[in-house]
């Protein structure tokens, strides 16, 4: 006897379980096996992946394709075409002719797609015609039973989990009229569609029951319960990552309850949840099924190291080609931008392909190499940068199986049809991963497709509702888990299911489980009183503010000399277009100290910035935004100069006030009627006191440029000029401050050793540089 399977991993199962009874044992294969053998085409090869491609792709080449907005350069059809292939296997596997599709569109609404794709399939039929290349897409309409390989098998029975579409149900009624042939069906409330098509065969479906269904004679030959006694917990996590301890620590409960790791099954709905997996299998307890991705290799992570430098030239771009090797970059730089007509693409792939080790991913990477040379001749006007990323993308789809020996095998749901695992755990059973969004929708909506005989959205979702049933039917623990944060919530299939949830653990015991734990040692914290001497150094307005915010703080910067770490970054930082903006303005104005025409100010002032700033692009949006933000400034600057001019800009001074001399550099002198004015440029926020909050004054900036100004004459004022509202906000208290700064400076002279103690106010270390040498993170 013959028996169908839904997959390669549902006949090893099988085949395990008949080695264990003294018998010969069957014979197996998988539906599309079983369909390529009994099915002739005459005259035709079938097509591969890479001529469907290129053939659709010349399809396509007609006035009203543009209308399904799929760009037709080679390397965005590449990424789409496989929308049109999905749509066209549909039609092709429900039978459904692409002509009748506008009778379903009630409305029209599809009118203009539908009539594109009709002219699109039409154009593709002619060319694999003319070719004699058989795409599956037709086979329908160009097969012949292959009657003496059915006729060799004395019986067929087919396990039947999941859905036949009705071209794969006529070639069984076919085979069923030369020999027996037999469907094994569980029919329950998640296949009703299936049922509908075995009843509408004139077979009398026994409901809720497992069955034998003779095809030929259209009879059931016998039926029963299936019974489960699977005990089914389900808990959530705020926190993806926990969900590796919940693995771990249930299939340990599973172990030590009986079942053994090989008849265990890790179900990922996501399969980049093993990602997180394999970081924390030490031990290779577990078996990936979906194998291992090359985009984790040697050759691909330098290759795509390169690109990306070479793509845009960013400090993070630059570290990650100084871990793949500079030279590898050397060698592609001058062909990057070149056209592929006339290069060796595999010669510039050598030197990628000599740093990988992996035997079996080399094999690969040749094997690729070979097919993509086919590409070349459409490839030959587009640039080598297109072109490798291109054969990036495809490397990254290909896997190498893994070889680690694990017990416990990790697959999709797929994978699981008419596979017996006693202990079944589940991740990531979130609504939006169970069930997962089909892009089958694209070109019809479900209503237009359930008319024109296609599944739509419903019915696929009770597609993966069965896989999940009957693989938790057949189980004896089931352990499921999912998470619950703000962007996430639990699938409504645990609610169809009739599955409850529960947290039976704390999160920190499930964080225990994959990180060690420490408690938290009380150090004894660490006082630090040197002597230090200010009138033997020099004092800026940033230096006492430091001072008096946090002793800890000025002890780090300005006698340990621990400068703050910069770390080199594309974008530019707000401080960064300030400075710009300072010293535009100095350029300016130290060219010509006043003016009277809005324009020239304007010019002058935008001329200038762009000389001081970088040339990014987003340097030059700044640039642009900033000037169109001092246009309040400019009105000012121009009423000012009725009456005042610069004297001077970034003046750098000193002076010596109660024994401690005090240094600034000015942003800006103007002389006016009264006196001198001294101003402090701010693009960004500052400091406001009121009598009230005056004690806890740190931010004496204005008070220093005004005792070191006053070396240049009398200061009559001194204020914060805003350069977005183009106001200058005096320092109405002058006097107050300065008898307070007179006070600090007094004490700082008198005082030879001091308590650099940590402040008491937290809020003062949020952006310190130094909170982790003082344990404050």
């Amino acid at each position: 006897m013959l028996t169908i399977l839904p997959s390669s991993r549902a006949i090893r199962a099988h085949i395990l379980k008949e080695k264990s009874s003294n018998s010969f044992l069957p014979s197996f294969i998988t539906m599309s096996d079983f369909l390529q053998r009994c099915l002739i085409v005459e005259d035709a090869v079938r097509i591969d992946d890479d001529t469907r491609t290129l053939l659709l792709l010349e399809a396509s080449d007609f006035k009203a394709f543009s209308s399904l907005n799929i760009e037709r350069n080679f390397f965005t059809f590449t990424q789409n075409s496989s929308y049109i292939f999905r749509f066209f296997e549909e039609l092709s596997g429900e039978l459904v002719d692409i002509n009748s599709l506008s009778m379903a569109d009630t409305y029209g609404d599809y009118a203009e797609h539908i009539e594109i794709l009709e002219e699109l399939y039409h154009r593709y039929e002619k060319l694999c015609a003319q070719k004699k290349i058989l795409d599956p897409i037709y086979l329908p309409k160009n097969y012949r039973l292959n009657k003496n390989y059915i006729q060799d098998q004395e019986e067929i029975l087919l396990i039947v989990e999941g859905y036949l579409t009705n071209f794969e149900l006529k070639i069984l009624e076919e085979c069923a009229q030369i020999i027996p042939l037999k469907l094994r069906f569980y029919a329950n409330e998640f296949n009703l569609k299936m049922q509908d098509k075995l009843k509408n065969l004139g077979i009398n479906i026994v409901e809720n029951k497992n069955q034998i269904i003779n095809l030929s004679t259209k009879e059931i030959e016998g039926s029963g319960p299936v019974k489960s006694s699977a005990l089914i917990s389900c808990e959530s996590f705020s926190q993806r990552l926990l969900q590796v301890a919940f693995v771990k620590q249930k299939v340990q409960e599973f172990i030590d309850k009986g079942i053994e790791a090989e008849k265990i099954v890790l179900v990922l709905p996501n399969e980049n949840f093993a990602e997180h997996l394999k970081r924390f299998d030490e031990k290779c307890n577990f078996n990936f099924a979906m194998g291992e991705s090359l985009r984790s290799s040697v050759f691909v992570s330098a290759l795509e190291g390169v690109a990306q430098y070479l793509d845009d030239k960013t400090v993070q771009n630059r570290a990650r080609l100084n871990r793949v090797g500079v030279d590898l970059a050397e060698g592609l730089q001058p062909k990057y931008k070149a056209l592929m007509l006339g290069l060796d693409f595999n010669a510039l792939m050598l030197p990628f392909l000599e740093i990988e080790t992996n035997k079996r991913v080399i094999k690969i990477i040749k094997e690729e190499l070979f097919y993509f040379e086919k590409l070349f001749p459409i490839l030959e006007n587009s640039s080598f940068k297109s072109a490798l990323h291109l054969f990036l993308n495809r490397l990254k789809n290909k896997t190498i199986d893994d070889v680690r020996g694990g017990k416990i095998t990790v697959m999709g749901v797929l994978e699981t049809r008419s596979v017996v695992y006693e202990g079944v755990i589940v991740v990531d059973f979130n609504e939006g991963t169970v069930p997962r969004k089909s892009e089958k929708d694209l070109f019809l909506n479900s209503v237009t497709r359930i008319k024109a005989g296609l599944p739509g959205a419903s019915d696929r979702e009770a597609l993966q509702k069965l896989y999940y049933n009957n693989l938790f039917l057949r189980a004896k623990e089931v352990a499921i888990s999912y998470v619950h944060a703000a962007d996430s919530v639990p699938s409504r299939f645990l609610t169809q299911l009739g599955i409850q949830t529960s947290s039976s653990y704390d999160e920190k015991q499930w964080a225990s489980v994959l990180f060690k734990s420490y408690e938290k040692q009380d150090l004894e914290e660490e006082k630090i009183v040197v002597a230090y001497d200010f009138t033997q150094h020099n004092l800026s307005a940033t230096g006492l503010k430091s001072f008096l915010s946090c002793k800890r703080k000025f002890y780090h910067r300005y006698i340990d000399g621990l400068s703050e770490h910069q770390i080199e970054k594309d974008l530019p930082q707000e401080h960064e277009i300030g400075n710009a903006l300072h010293n535009a303005l100095q350029e300016v104005y130290e060219t010509k100290s006043r003016f009277t025409d809005k324009s020239e100010l304007k010019s002058a002032i935008a001329e200038a910035l762009k000389r001081a700033s970088a040339q990014t692009v987003l340097d030059k949006y700044l640039q642009k935004m900033w000037m169109k933000r001092l246009d309040a400034f400019i009105d000012n600057e121009i009423e000012r100069f009725k009456e005042a001019e610069v004297k001077a800009c970034e003046k750098s001074l000193s002076k010596e006030v109660c024994g401690i001399r005090i240094t600034g550099n000015i942003d800006r002198i103007d002389t006016t009627l009264e006196g001198l004015e001294v101003l402090d440029y701010k693009s960004g926020s500052y400091p406001k006191y009121t009598m009230r909050t005056l004690e806890k004054a740190t931010d004496f900036q204005l008070e220093f440029y005004y005792l070191l100004a006053s070396q240049e004459g009398e200061v009559t004022s001194c204020g914060y000029y805003d350069l977005k509202s183009g106001k200058i906000v005096k320092e109405d208290l002058l006097e107050q401050k300065l008898e307070l700064l007179y006070g600090y400076l007094n004490e700082l002279k008198e005082t030879k050793v001091f308590d650099f103690e940590k402040t008491d106010d937290i809020k003062e270390c949020t952006y310190c540089p130094y909170t982790e040498l003082c344990g404050r993170t």
